[in-house]
């Protein structure tokens, strides 16, 4: 297994699922470990479990949505390691809605997390990457980011926003030598899905989810993964 030290990689929605497997997996190969997330417990359950597997970690608390809250995270992420070398992009949120009773407060909770909180992350780290002329943001999209469901069309919405920024992120900053790839899974057997009455035997597992974040980062030098669909073969 080739390492990756020194890099600096920063997760969003680090505390559980794609984002705590795929900090595990950054961890084996030697990375510094940049951990955001909201719960404070669970990040601290998480940190735990990335230091375990040998890395140096910094967890941050804060909202993805909140920009002041963001800004002060990376900058103390770059006061602690000097940069972020890769930003994963992970944090999301999304539930069935009603497109005739759903509430703005809804649609504000689903794009604010799925979409907002990219761009307030991307942007904090974008300046040090542009002068550094290095760099790779991986954003988590979905399937449904190309072909909506009737179940929950906000949150396919959402996917789709963000497949948008992140092409046109793509070409912004490719002259930059700076990748941006996104990761499509299908369905996953995370949070999103408690409480649903939801077969989950047969979804995609957050650690093999987490392989192929890995593996998009770990490709030469001036080779782009520009998007991966992933589906479970169960």
């Amino acid at each position: 297994m080739s390492s990756l030290a020194p890099l600096v990689v920063a997760i969003t929605g680090a505390s559980s699922g794609i984002g705590l497997e795929s900090a595990k997996l950054f961890a084996a190969r030697g990375c510094k470990l940049v951990l955001l997330a909201r719960d404070p417990a669970r990040l601290a359950a998480a940190e735990q479990a990335v230091k375990a597997a040998g890395a140096e970690v910094l967890a941050l608390a804060a909202d993805i949505t909140d920009e002041a809250a963001v800004a002060a995270a990376f900058r103390s992420a770059e006061e602690r390691f000097g940069r972020v070398d890769i930003l994963v992009n992970n944090a999301g949120t999304g539930f069935a809605t009603d497109l005739a009773t759903c509430s703005l407060a809804d649609f504000r909770r689903i794009f604010e997390t799925n979409v907002t909180g990219v761009f307030l992350a991307t942007r904090a780290v974008l300046p040090g990457m542009k002068s550094r002329r290095s760099g790779h943001i991986i954003n988590i999209s979905s399937v449904v980011g190309k072909v909506a469901n009737p179940n929950a069309p906000l949150y396919c919405a959402s996917k789709h926003a963000l497949n948008g920024y992140t092409s046109g992120l793509q070409q912004q900053v490719a002259k930059d030598n700076i990748r941006v790839s996104t990761i499509s899974p299908s369905a996953v057997d995370t949070a999103y899905w408690d409480g649903r009455p939801v077969d989950r035997s047969k979804f995609l597992k957050p650690e093999e989810v987490a392989a192929a974040v890995l593996f998009v980062a770990t490709q030469p030098e001036g080779v782009l993964i520009k998007d991966i669909d992933l589906t479970a073969q169960r």
